[in-house]
Order: C-alpha cells, then structure tokens, then sequence
C-alpha cells in the first residue's frame, strides 16, 4: 500500500507514522505491494488560521524561485510594509501551507524565510504560533533561536524555556547560555543562574543583560545607566523586572521593528475617561497624541455611546488619509455599539467607511442609509385639551405646537458615490446598471487620476467605460514598476503561491500606487491565485484613502 505524505495535519501524523509501522512488514512481504516511507511534516506544510491557499499553493515553482519570491517580501529587520491591509495580504499567503517547492522539501532556508516574512506581516504573535505548530524546531537552530525570542517577546518564556532545554545543536554559545540563565531566575534557582551567565560573560559581554538578571536574582533596583532592551529575552526580562516594581521597561530606539511592534501592543492601554462629557468639552484645546488619547478614552467607557460615537468619528477624522485605515482596523469594531442618531452622523460618513475596513457590510449599509435619509425622529407628541373629549370649550391653551425638524441634509454627492462604489466593491457587486452609473459619477468626479482603480476594476471583472482604453492610450511614461514580468509569467504558469507573493512586492514598490499596468496587474494576480477578497479590499483601501 502506498502512504503518501501529501496534506497530512499534525494530529493524524502520530497514528499515521503507528499505521505504517504496523502493515508496512506485512506488506513488504506480498509481490506488487508497493511501499513508501513516511517522511515527517515539513516546516512548508503548517497553516495556521487564515490560510487562504491550498495545499497544492507551492505546484509549478521550483526551489529556487520560492527562495526568490520570499526575498522579494519585506523581512523581519525592515520597516514593514506600506499599507495595513498589503500587509494583511501577504500574512493570508505566509500563513497557507502547502507541499514544499519542487526540490525544496527539508529546506532549512526556506523555512526560516517564511516565518522572518510573517513576521514582517503578521507580528510576532503569528510567527510564534506558527513555529509552535512547526515539527523539529530543537533541531534547526535558527528556528530555535526565533521561537525562543518571540516567546520571551510575546509572553511565554516557558515555552521558549523549554526549547533552549531540548536544543540540540549550539547549546553553549552566548545567546543560548543566557536563555537558559534566565530560565533558571525564573525557577528560582539564583545562583545556577549567575553561574550559567557567568559562562556567556567569558564568551562575551552583553551589559543589558547582566544588569537585568542581576537585579532579578537580588531582587533589586534595575541600575539607571542599564541600556534599554534590544531583543525579545531583554524585553521579557525588563516586564520581569517592571512587574515586581524593579525597574521601567524601555526598548532602545535601533530595536528591531517587529519588537517594537509588540512592545507597543503590550503597554497600549485606554483607561475609559471618568467624565466622557467633561473630557469632550475640552478636546479642541488638544492636539496630537494628547488628543488622540483623550478621544480613545471617550470611546472606551461605557456609560454614554453618542459620546463615543463622536470621539471615534473624530480620531477618524484627525486621522487623514494617511493614517484612516490604522485608527478604523485598530477601533473600527466598536461602531457596533454606538447609536446612529443627528449628532454621531455628523461623522457618519467616516464611520460608515470604517465600518467597510473591518468587514462590516450590514453596518456600513446601515450608516449609509441614515446619511441619505437622516437621523431617526422621535414620534410627534400630541396633547389633547382639557374638556376636548367631552366636546366641551373651555379656556385651555391651543394643542402644543411642535416646531418641525430641519431638514435632513446629506454628505455631498461626490461623498456618496464615493462610499456607494466602496460598499459595492466590499460587497463584491461591481455589476448591474446602478453600479454602473455610481462608476461612471466617481470617475467623472476624480478623472485621470483614479485610471488604476479603473483598470484594476476590469481586471476584477467590473464593466467600465470604454473612454478607459483611450485615457489609457494617453499614458506616455514607462513603468518603474519591477517583475511585472515575472508575476505575468508565473500566473501563466499557476504557480499560486508564486504569483501571490510577487503580486504583493509589486504593490509593496514605491511606484506602484500611481502605475495603472503595475497596481492592475496585481490585483488580477491574486485573484487569479483564489485571493479574490484581498484583491478587492485592496482597492476598497484606495477609494476609501482617496475620498477621505
């Protein structure tokens, strides 16, 4: 019988390796039986939730130009990516597991590719979980060496304890001695500790560190002149020390960006404002973070929602173009919880377009209606006089006079088709003559400039005008966009996880936003890879920026 390692999740591989032991004699000793090893789960092949890739994303590609592709990815010691939501895309795509590349099956590299490209993508939370899930991570050094710092990062030592006890290879350089070190601090066991550090010192200094463990194992003060944190094991050690009242956490400014990341995660906190309504009649003499903060606390008590409604619709906002799709993705899920009445939709039309950012369709709808038909009204009250029902007269005042409401007047036109065409390319409904007419309405109002979005548009299968082709005729300047070659050659060819990567490093490139072909061209890319959504919210991104 033939055992194919294809698709096998960690769960089943236990009983599968058992299954094989047990027949494999057996048949062995039968002609035309024919019998193949069961090998164990490549690195390559863990998903993790989120995958949008299958397990055949890696058919078609080649050892070398999978190593080629993840290259092109921003790494763990850049700046990141551009755009929240690129980056969102290339986590789906780092995230997917899949058979290894052909000839890359036990390829170390490409592994450690991977999780340092998912941790450009998807934080150190996402990297972690995902060498957590990875088979044989004692016996790769450099995995060893990632799980370990993102659990110290990410707050679990003792799993990242554990590796450095089961480590396999390179147990007594520096770095692995002061994990250990600091192991044993936690256990309690002092002076094992300083012995262990003691052996790291004579390999090579590292002030931080000593610095820490000593004022963990005395239970003193952190020294002042102590240098901040600069990896994952410095970090932990620094909460360590913050925790038991020893000393403040600080995270030096050339700490990688990642580490940052997380560090900021880990002391964010919202206190909710004690007095919403007192806090609110004093935020334009803010501005800046001060501000921002102020509107967070409003938004995160719980005792008057229009208020929060207003705070976030202002940190909205203040926000701008450049930095909406943060404040919506990081706040975006509390418009859930705040009432749509005159006052909240004076921001109704960011709330709206934030609702659209985090996937909130029914929502969106909901604001968007409000802002073409206005506020719900209270039910006129109606008094009768005094003696009316008896069909009496009497001296009583005339029935109570109810001045009516003003009229409702919606955001401008140009807003509204604005966020019609976003609902419609959240919804995936880019079809029909109403759809149309909104396309034609945003394009009239934007012109030539929005000539990506409109041919992304048709690659996505939208109908356009055909004065497209003519403006595109118009364009005169070569692209300074790279592999777009390559990601053509590599959809041609199938390859989905190949062409999904490319089409997020096309996007990732500094001239990509203003190169129709360029932005196009990847958009279609990962649609034709199954990453359809992402495609779509990509572009939801640039109408959402554009029209702000």
């Amino acid at each position: 019988k033939t055992i194919s390692h294809a698709s096998l999740a960690l769960a089943a591989l236990g009983s599968a390796v058992l299954h094989a032991s047990i027949w494999a004699p057996a048949a062995m000793g039968q002609p035309g039986i024919e019998v193949e090893r069961l090998e164990a789960l490549d690195p390559l092949e863990v998903s993790l939730p989120g995958a949008v890739l299958n397990n055949r994303m890696w058919n078609g590609t080649t050892q070398e130009i999978a190593r080629g592709v993840f290259e092109q990815l921003p790494g763990a010691d850049g700046a990141g990516y551009r755009s929240e939501i690129l980056a969102a895309t290339a986590r789906h795509i780092l995230v997917s597991g899949g058979q290894p590349p052909a000839g890359g099956r036990g390829d170390v590299g490409l592994a450690v590719l991977r999780v340092e490209r998912l941790l450009a993508a998807g934080g150190a939370g996402d990297a972690f979980d995902l060498l957590e899930r990875t088979p044989g991570v004692n016996r790769v050094p450099q995995l060893a060496r990632w799980h370990a710092e993102l659990g110290f990062a990410t707050g679990n030592a003792e799993r990242a304890c554990r590796t450095a006890d089961s480590l396999l290879e390179g147990r007594d350089t520096a770095y692995w001695l002061r994990v250990r070190a600091y192991c044993l601090a936690l256990q309690g066991q002092g002076a094992a500790a300083e012995l262990t550090a003691e052996l790291a010192r004579a390999s090579s200094e590292n002030e931080a560190f000593d610095d820490r463990l000593f004022a963990l194992t005395l239970d003193t003060p952190l020294a002042r002149n102590t240098p901040p944190a600069m990896t994952g094991l410095e970090w932990a050690m620094s909460l360590h020390l913050a925790e038991r009242g020893l000393g403040e956490p600080r995270l030096a400014d050339t700490a990688p960006a990642w580490l940052k990341a997380e560090a900021h995660d880990a002391m964010r906190s919202h206190e909710p404002a004690a007095d919403p309504a007192a806090v609110m009649q004093t935020i334009s003499g803010l501005s800046g973070r001060e501000r921002h903060m102020a509107l967070a606390g409003v938004l995160a008590q719980g005792q008057d929602r229009e208020l929060a409604g207003r705070a976030l619709g202002m940190m909205l906002a203040d926000a701008g173009a450049a930095r909406f799709v943060h404040v919506a993705r990081h706040h975006g899920r509390e418009i859930n919880t705040i009432p749509v009445t005159e006052k909240t939709l004076e921001h109704g039309y960011e709330l709206a377009l934030a609702a659209l950012i985090v996937g909130d369709l029914r929502l969106a709808r909901r604001w968007r209606d409000a802002l073409a038909d206005g506020p719900p009204r209270p039910a006129t009250p109606v008094l009768v006089a005094q003696g009316a029902v008896e069909g009496t007269v009497t001296d009583a005042p005339d029935l109570l006079a109810v001045e009516p409401a003003p009229e409702w007047v919606p955001p401008s036109p140009r807003r509204m088709v604005a966020l019609d065409l976003a609902i419609a390319v959240a919804a995936d409904e880019m079809s029909g003559g109403a759809f149309e007419a909104v396309l034609a309405a945003w394009q009239e109002s934007n012109g030539t400039a929005v000539l990506p979005e409109m041919l992304a548009l048709s690659r996505l299968g939208a109908p356009v005008p055909a004065s497209l082709r003519a403006d595109l005729l118009a364009i005169a300047t070569p692209s300074p966009v790279t592999h777009l070659a390559a990601l053509d050659a590599a959809v041609r060819a199938g390859a989905r996880a190949e062409s999904a990567m490319l089409a997020v490093a096309v996007l990732q490139q500094e001239g990509s936003q203003g190169d129709a072909l360029a932005f196009a061209s990847a958009l279609a890319a990962l649609d034709a890879s199954g990453l359809r959504r992402d495609a779509r919210y990509l572009l939801l991104e640039r109408i959402v920026t554009r029209t702000r």
